[in-house]
Order: C-alpha cells, then sequence, then structure tokens
C-alpha cells in the first residue's frame, strides 16, 4: 500500500462496480463498525441489485459526489472511468491493475491531472518489500500464479488458443511471458502481475507464470524478486470468493484495510 498524504480528506466515498469486490468495500463502509469517518456516498453500477442504502447514479455523478473513487470494474470500463475523474481533478483507488498495462493511456492522463491514484496490494503480499528493494535497484522479478480450472475460464489467452481446461488432470503450466502479455491475456486474473510490476521493475521485464491445477482448492501466487543486496520470496494461498471464482476474497479486503490505514493516527505501509 502506498502513503497517504491527508488522512482527513476523503469523507464521502464513491463506488464503481458493485461485483464481489465492490459489495465487500460497500458492506465494510455501511456495517456498525465502519471505516473510521468514511462513508458510502453513492455507488455507480447499472446491474447492481443492492444499492446499501444510497443512490446509484453515473460515473459523473458519482465522481462529483464523492471525495475518493474505488474503482471494482472489468478492466475494460477502467477508461471510462478514469476520463471523468481525472477530468474533475479527484483522487482514485485502483484495484484493476492489469487495466493500467492494458490501457497505458491512464498512466500519462493520471500524470497531467490534479488527481492521485492508489493501488492496493490486491490478492498479494509482500509488496511493502518490492518498494523497498526498488530503492536498491531491483535486479529481476517473477510472479507464478496457480488457480483452478474454473478461475481461469473464459480468459482471453485460453479462448484464444483452445485450451479446454477441464482436460488438464496436473498441475501444467499454460503461459509464461512478461507482465504486458499476461495483463492481455488474463487481464481478470493477473491483476497481481501487474501490481508487482507496477511496484518493481518494468512490466516487459516483469516475468509471469500462469498455471492451471485441476486439484487446487485455491489460488496461489509466488513471487522472487531480487537485488544485488536481497533476495525476496513470497508465497500466499487464497480461497477464491464465492462470488467470483476469478478473484480471491482477500483482494476486497486489501482495500478495505487500504481506506482503514488511510484513517488510522498509526499507517502501515
Amino acid at each position: 500500500m502506498v502513503p497517504i498524504p491527508n488522512h482527513n480528506i476523503y469523507e464521502k466515498i464513491g463506488i464503481a462496480g458493485l461485483g464481489a469486490i465492490g459489495s465487500a468495500v460497500a458492506r465494510a463502509l455501511t456495517s456498525e463498525k465502519g471505516i473510521g469517518n468514511m462513508r458510502l456516498e453513492c455507488i455507480s453500477d447499472p446491474y447492481a441489485k443492492n444499492h446499501f442504502g444510497v443512490d446509484k447514479v453515473s460515473f459523473e455523478e458519482l465522481t462529483e459526489r464523492s471525495d475518493l473513487i474505488i474503482e471494482c470494474l472489468p478492466a475494460a470500463t477502467v477508461p471510462e472511468l478514469t476520463k471523468v475523474v481525472f477530468a474533475a481533478g479527484k483522487d482514485i483507488l485502483f484495484i484493476s491493475a492489469a487495466a493500467l498495462l492494458n490501457y497505458p493511456h491512464i498512466l500519462k492522463e493520471l500524470g497531467v491531472s490534479k488527481s492521485h491514484a492508489y493501488l492496493p496490494s490486491g490478492a498479494l503480499c509482500g509488496l511493502d518489500g518490492v518498494l523497498g528493494m526498488k530503492e536498491m535497484g531491483i535486479t529481476s522479478s517473477k510472479i507464478a500464479s496457480t488457480k483452478p480450472p474454473k478461475g481461469l475460464k473464459g480468459a482471453p489467452y485460453v479462448v484464444q488458443n483452445d485450451l479446454d481446461l477441464d482436460a488438464f488432470t496436473d498441475k501444467t503450466l499454460i503461459f509464461e511471458g512478461n507482465a504486458y502479455d499476461a495483463a492481455k491475456g488474463f487481464p481478470a486474473n493477473v491483476n497481481v502481475a501487474a501490481s508487482l510490476s507496477l511496484a518493481g521493475i518494468p512490466a516487459d521485464k516483469t516475468r509471469v507464470e500462469v498455471w492451471v491445477d485441476p486439484k487446487a482448492t485455491g489460488n496461489t501466487h509466488e513471487i522472487t524478486v531480487k537485488s544485488d543486496y536481497s533476495t525476496l520470496v513470497s508465497r500466499i494461498e487464497n480461497l477464491p470468493d464465492p462470488a467470483n471464482p476469478k478473484s480471491s476474497a482477500l483482494a476486497a479486503q486489501s482495500i478495505v484495510a487500504t481506506l482503514r490505514n488511510m484513517t488510522s493516527k498509526l499507517g502501515i505501509y
């Protein structure tokens, strides 16, 4: 997670996308415990069945009414949102890291806007160490992600290569390349790889492996990052989100944790 410049500037929170991740964040904001002084102001999702007691609005109205916009959208929809957010100079928290690689103009437009953007750790662990190692100079960075077949179905790379995921009987490597190619081939599956590249070395130098394992019950991510002074090895096993097998339940909670950090007297990064 990244440092937040002013912990008290975000009160009205708008969520774009009320799928599994967005709904989990909305529940945290509207729960009895809440998140500091933050409140859910409105949501934007034409298909949302649960409004969580707030208005369902357009991206434009969401941006106008919110201090901070939380993006929980399909990657292909992210540019439509950022165009509105950056034009208004509002701040945004991304969960679709792969969209930042697939649509590089987003980061260029962010750079010339008055907006700030935040990227939580998602389903990964160890990004704080990667950020520290980046200051020393990273020599290599690799992530290997393993998922059960249902977590990879429908991915463009799987469809284009006509892979029958149900035909695999053992753990099998189905993709090996850099983070750019991984984001294009698995936009709903490799936000972790995109996050690693954004925290560490460029996407074209960040190596990615995608494995399918019919015996896996969850999603596993292993990263190995090296510098001249340190070697970081991290492994995390996550159960899939019951509402979305392509994502880990931890991804939504990383957003909640980031919001709590913003409102805490003691920020841990």
